[in-house]
C-alpha cells in the first residue's frame, strides 16, 4: 500500500504524548460485547469514547481507542490514525484497530468502504499521482472523466 506522507505544515493534532497511566486505564476499563471491548468512558458527540487527564496545568482529552492502542501496541505514527475494522466507535480492542494514513481512513467512511490500495473504481493506488496541493488523483479515473467530459462537450 502506498502511504501518503503527511506534510510537516499540517496540524499535528495527535502529537501530545498520552501518559502510561491513561493508556492503561483506557486499555483495561471496558465491557465485552462479543469480540468488541466497549469502553467504560464517556462518549463524545462524534460517537467515540474519550478519556482525559490533567497534567497539573491543563486538562487533556484523547480518544479511548487511541490510548488503548498505545497501551498494547505503542504509539501511532504522527499523521496517521486508527481505523475501527469492527465499525464500533466505542470499541477499544487493539485487535479490531489498524493504523491507516488519514487519507485512507477518510476514504473508508460509511458508504465508501472500498479495498485498501485501490481507488473507488478498483484501480491500484500505484496508478495515482500527487498534485502540488497534496491531493492524490487516480490516472485511469481522470482519463475516463476527461473522455466523458469531451463527449458531453461534443454533443452540446
Amino acid at each position: 500500500m502506498e502511504a501518503m506522507i503527511p506534510s510537516p505544515s499540517r496540524r499535528e493534532w495527535n502529537s501530545k504524548p498520552i501518559p502510561r497511566r491513561v493508556q492503561e486505564r483506557a486499555g483495561t476499563r471496558w465491557e465485552a460485547d462479543g469480540d468488541c471491548w466497549i469502553s467504560a468512558y464517556s462518549v463524545a458527540s462524534h460517537g467515540y469514547a474519550q478519556v482525559g487527564w490533567n497534567d497539573g496545568q491543563k486538562n487533556h482529552m484523547v480518544l479511548a481507542h487511541r490510548a488503548s492502542w498505545e497501551y498494547a501496541m505503542g504509539p501511532v505514527p504522527l499523521g496517521f490514525t486508527l481505523d475501527h475494522q469492527c465499525k464500533q466507535k466505542t470499541c477499544v480492542n487493539p485487535a479490531h484497530l489498524r493504523i491507516l494514513s488519514n487519507y485512507e481512513n477518510a476514504r473508508r467512511t460509511a458508504g465508501r468502504d472500498w479495498p485498501l490500495g485501490q481507488c473507488a473504481n478498483g484501480h491500484p493506488n500505484s496508478d495515482t499521482y500527487t498534485q502540488p496541493s497534496g491531493k492524490r488523483v487516480c490516472r485511469p479515473c481522470k482519463k475516463q472523466w476527461y473522455a466523458t467530459h469531451a463527449a458531453k462537450q461534443e454533443a452540446a
